[in-house]
């Protein structure tokens, strides 16, 4: 029997032991401001608590835009005039299946289009849209060709040319297939456009 006393004394003596240290915990954490807590707590509900950890910002990614370059003094784009057959030094010829845009260089006659198209054999036909001179020894030209067949009635490419090292240094198609060109020209800046893009050039260069 005592033992039995003994042992129900000590159970209700932990368990008001535990109560007084649960008792004694929330009135040591209870507070109304952060500096009633401890160390890096802070006071959230009235309940000392640790602070949530502050998510780093993202680092925004920042993109320069390419500066256009600048126009040689005294230098512009002067438009050539156009018949069926020449602009310039180019001059159209049919060959096979395709038609050729002849140079003159030095070294004899040079069909443009071989390196402007992958098959220029097959381009069907070649017409010159427009052509420019930029300086003594830059031309652009626009050309279209049928080499879509009805699929596409007119492919357009934009080609810039160096007499000195006669060769082709730019070149790029104008998406569309429509047979309607617009060019404009803007100081070093010329733009030509189609339903479905346009090919920028700066000092007779096609970029």
């Amino acid at each position: 029997m005592k033992r039995l006393f003994a042992c129900t004394f000590l159970a209700l003596a932990v368990a008001g032991f535990a109560n007084a240290e649960e008792s004694t915990f929330e009135e040591t954490n209870q507070c109304t401001q952060d500096i009633d807590c401890q160390g890096d707590l802070i006071c959230k509900n009235g309940l000392c608590d640790l602070p949530q950890p502050q998510q780093s910002p993202v680092a925004k990614t920042t993109t320069t835009q390419k500066a256009a370059p600048s126009a040689p003094p005294g230098v512009a784009y002067q438009a050539l005039p156009i018949n069926t057959e020449r602009a310039g030094p180019f001059t159209t010829q049919p060959q096979g299946t395709g038609t050729a845009l002849n140079y003159r260089s030095r070294a004899g006659v040079i069909n443009v289009m071989e390196s402007v198209v992958e098959q220029a054999e097959y381009t069907g036909y070649v017409t010159i849209e427009r052509a420019f001179t930029f300086g003594p020894s830059r031309y652009v030209v626009v050309v279209s060709t049928g080499e879509g067949g009805n699929a596409c009635p007119a492919s357009t490419y934009v080609l810039s040319f160096d007499t000195e090292a006669e060769r082709v240094d730019g070149k790029q198609e104008v998406k569309g297939c429509s047979e309607r060109v617009e060019v404009e020209a803007q100081g070093n800046k010329l733009l030509v456009k189609k339903e479905d893009g346009e090919v920028t050039v700066y000092n007779g260069v096609v970029q």
